[in-house]
Formats: structure tokens, sequence, C-alpha cells
């Protein structure tokens, strides 16, 4: 039983979580492609969407067993992942290895059953991310800036899954969402970079469990989250001027999103250097799923109050 406690630390089922943010895709897709809930729920869409999901989290763990087993001699510098399966030798690194490789095959062969060549290649996308991030010599998670906002495409590429878990190949996503998504990522992303080196506040140290951050600041990663911020708000313009202008609405509550996040960012030991600690911040959490409803909601009403601007 203690080895498969300890696999499941390093494979982390309690993150396929994450990949729910799929849905964001497919229910967009719901509304620039028309198509009416009652269709997607039937069973060939639903059952598509069901083996991406299951697909997403096979690729999702063996990215983490990569990372885990590349990961393991530089954790042993960090005050808390050097206690993981790996770093403290409870697990073999061959055999993390070999069950990675399975699940990316397995996570493959569930979206091949779709027949939806722009699914499978969105999949692959994501296992792709996972071992450039990864492995040597690309291994962009050493190479200062490149490290987070390579990290963030997991973003949008998730995105990809879930809308083309309910459509056809032939439809074309909308850049707008794809990049707004990669730039809100490079932020979260920034941040969590920002709490490391905050957690660490030692340089040397901090270097030693990662490359990337010995050429990091506090004032350099505070401007790598206001340029993405920038870009970010940019992206939100330009898809409601698109699509629905209401969605300009949304941007108070967005800033006091923003505002709160930063506050969070600055506290010690703050929770934003792992997504799964977010929830400690209740309030916070509860706040995040409310801008994304009145998002939605303005996005699926369309032009109800500010129409008469175009």
């Amino acid at each position: 039983m203690d080895v498969v406690r300890n696999l499941v630390d390093v494979f982390r089922p309690k993150r396929w979580y994450r990949n729910l943010t799929m849905v964001l895709g497919s229910v967009i897709a719901l509304k620039l492609l028309h198509i009416d809930l009652s269709t997607a729920l039937h069973v060939p869409i639903f059952t598509h969407f069901i083996l991406a999901l299951l697909g997403i989290c096979f690729v999702a763990s063996g990215n983490y067993g990569i990372n885990e087993v590349l990961d393991a001699e530089t954790d042993r510098h960090h005050p808390e992942k050097r206690n993981r399966a790996i770093p403290s030798g409870r697990v073999s690194a061959k055999l993390v290895i070999w069950l990675s490789i399975l699940w990316y095959v397995l996570g493959i062969i569930l979206v091949v059953f779709t027949r939806n060549i722009a699914l499978v290649l969105s999949v692959a996308l994501l296992l792709i991310s996972g071992i450039t991030y990864n492995i040597p010599p690309i291994r962009t998670k050493d190479r200062a800036y490149i490290d987070f906002t390579t990290e963030a495409i997991n973003n949008p590429i998730r995105f990809l899954i879930g809308w083309y878990a309910i459509t056809d190949s032939h439809h074309i996503f909308p850049a707008s969402f794809v990049l707004g998504y990669w730039f809100l990522g490079v932020f979260l992303m920034a941040a969590k970079r920002f709490g490391e080196i905050r957690v660490i506040n030692n340089q040397n140290k901090a270097g030693k469990y990662r490359q990337s951050l010995a050429h990091y600041t506090e004032e350099k990663l505070l401007m790598a989250m206001i340029a993405s911020l920038t870009a970010f708000s940019y992206m939100l313009g330009a898809l409601s001027l698109k699509y629905s202008v209401d969605v300009i609405l949304v941007l108070p509550f967005v800033v006091a999103w923003v505002v709160w996040f930063f506050v969070i960012a600055f506290e010690q030991n703050t929770v934003v250097i792992s997504p799964e600690r977010i929830f400690e911040k209740r309030y916070f959490a509860i706040f995040s799923v409310l801008v994304l409803v009145i998002f939605l909601y303005f996005f699926y009403t369309g032009d109800q109050l500010l129409g008469w601007v175009k």
C-alpha cells in the first residue's frame, strides 16, 4: 500500500481537477457555433468529451511523472519537495518512467477513438509541452522567462481540447480566447515564481532548486506579471468587441480580482506557489468563480446593455 500511496503522490490524480478548465473551451464552442446543450449531451458528443477529459488526465499524469524524475536532484534543495517520493528514495525512478510512458500511450489511444484529428493533435500538444518543459536539451523550465511562458501554454491547450471535444476538426478556434487564456496563465505562472523566490528568500538556494530562479528578482517578476496582465486586458477588449461588447462590464470585477491576487501574492508563504492551496483563501476562490460566471453571463447574453456602442 505504501508503494501505491507514493505513486499517487508522484502522478497526482488529485490534480486532475485542473483539467476541468477544458470545459471553458466547450462552453465557448456551444455559444459561438450555436450548438444546443441537448445536442452536446447526446451520446456521441458527450462520449468524445469524456474520452478527451480522461485522455488529458492520463497525459497530465505522465507529465507529472517525468517532471518528478528529472527534478529529483534539484528537489532535494527545496524545503518541502525534498520529502517527495522520488527525492526521498521511496519510489524507483525507472518504475515512474515506464508508468509515465504507459499513461502517455493510454491518453493518446483514448482520444484516437474519437476520430477527431484536431482533438488528437491538441492532446498530443499537451504531451509535447510536458516533454519540452522537462527533458533536456530543450528543458524550457530552466530558461528564465521562457519557463513560465511555456508552462502557461497548458492553459490554451486545455481550451483547445475542450473546444474540439464537442466540435469537428474544421471549426477554427477563436484566437482571442486562446491568447487571452495564455496571457492570464503567464500572469499566474510569473506570480508562482514570484512566490517561490520570496519563500526561499535566498537567490543562491533558489538557483539550486530551479536554474531559472537564479535570474529573477521580485522587481523583474512583478514587471512580467504587469506585462502579461496588460496583454490579457487587450485580448479581453478585443473579444468583447468581436463577440459581445457587454463583456467589457466584467472589467471592474477583473480589476478587483487582480488587486486581491496581488495582496495574496505578497503574503508570507503565499498560496500562489501551489494552486491547490488557493482553496485556503475561501472567499477569494468564491470570488474567482463569481468573476467567471459574470463573464460567461455577459458573453452569452450579448450586446443587451452596450450594443449601441457598436
